[in-house]
C-alpha cells in the first residue's frame, strides 16, 4: 500500500525588510493510500501552506515529503510531471486552475490530454460521467468558464482533477462559501467517488462537520504545528460522552 509521508517539514516566509515568519514548524504526518484525512485549523495556522508543499507548488525549507518512498521536496516543476496524475489538488479559488477564455469542456479535456492516453471518445465519456456525478448540466461544457458562477467553477475544478483518476487528492477549502445543501451534495459525491475508485482525500477545512463527514482521521494545526489528532471512532465516542 502506498503513502505520502511528510517528515519534519518547516516553511518560512519573509523578505529583506521583515523577519521571517515560520508558517510550518517541524510538521510530520503519514497519509496512507485508501485513507481520507481532514486538516483543520484557524486562519494562518499553516493549512494551505502544507497543501502547497505536498502538491509541489512550493518547497519546504527543511524536511522532506515522500510519495511511495520517493522524495518530492526537491523536485523542479518539470520533474513533477510523472506525479501529477497520482497527486492532484483543488483550491477554493478555481481561477488558478481554469482558463477563463476556454469552454468548460476544453478546460476539462486539457488535463486528460496532458496526463492520460485516453482516446477522444474515452475523454468525452469520462467528463460526461463526472458531470452527471456532480449534478451539472452537460450543456455547461460549451460555456466559457468566465460566464459560470464560482460554485460551478469549483465543481468543474473537482471534475478536472478527478478525471485523471488520481490516487491522492488535496481539497483546500473547496466547500468554503457553499451553502449547506451544496456542500452536502459535494461531500456525498466525493464519498461515492472514493468508494468507486479508491481515491484518498486530504480535506483542508475549518468546519468540523465537513471533516467528520469525509475523513477517517482529523489533524489540528495551530501556529504551524500539529496540535491534535483523532480518528472517526474517537470523534464519535467524544460526541456520545457530551
Amino acid at each position: 500500500m502506498g503513502e505520502i509521508r511528510v517528515a519534519n517539514v518547516t516553511k518560512f516566509y519573509g523578505g529583506e525588510r521583515r523577519a521571517d515568519v515560520k508558517a510550518l514548524d517541524c510538521v510530520s504526518l503519514r497519509w496512507q493510500e485508501g485513507e481520507s484525512l481532514a486538516l483543520m485549523g484557524g486562519s494562518g495556522s499553516g493549512k494551505s501552506t502544507l497543501a502547497r508543499l505536498i502538491l509541489g507548488l512550493e518547497r519546504p525549507d527543511t524536511g522532506d515529503i515522500r510519495l511511495d518512498g520517493i522524495s518530492l521536496a526537491g523536485l523542479r516543476f518539470r520533474a513533477w510531471r510523472p506525479y501529477r496524475k497520482v497527486l492532484q489538488g483543488v483550491f477554493q479559488d478555481a481561477s488558478g486552475t481554469l482558463n477563463p477564455r476556454l469552454s468548460a469542456y476544453r478546460n476539462m479535456e486539457e488535463a486528460l490530454l496532458n496526463l492520460t492516453h485516453m482516446t477522444r471518445r474515452e475523454r468525452r465519456r469520462e467528463i460526461d460521467g463526472l458531470m452527471e456525478r456532480f449534478h451539472l448540466d452537460r450543456d455547461l461544457l460549451r460555456v466559457p468558464v468566465r460566464e459560470l458562477s464560482g460554485g460551478q467553477q469549483r465543481r468543474l475544478s473537482l471534475i478536472r482533477a478527478l478525471s485523471v483518476r488520481p490516487r491522492y487528492l488535496v481539497l483546500d477549502e473547496v466547500l468554503s462559501g457553499l451553502d449547506t445543501v451544496s456542500a452536502d451534495a459535494v461531500l456525498a459525491t466525493l464519498a461515492d467517488y472514493r468508494d468507486s475508485y479508491g481515491c484518498s482525500y486530504l480535506l483542508i477545512t475549518h468546519d468540523a462537520y465537513n471533516a467528520y463527514r469525509l475523513a477517517d482521521r482529523c489533524l489540528l494545526l495551530e501556529g504551524g504545528r500539529l496540535a491534535a489528532e483523532a480518528t472517526r471512532l474517537e470523534r464519535m465516542q467524544a460526541a456520545v460522552r457530551t
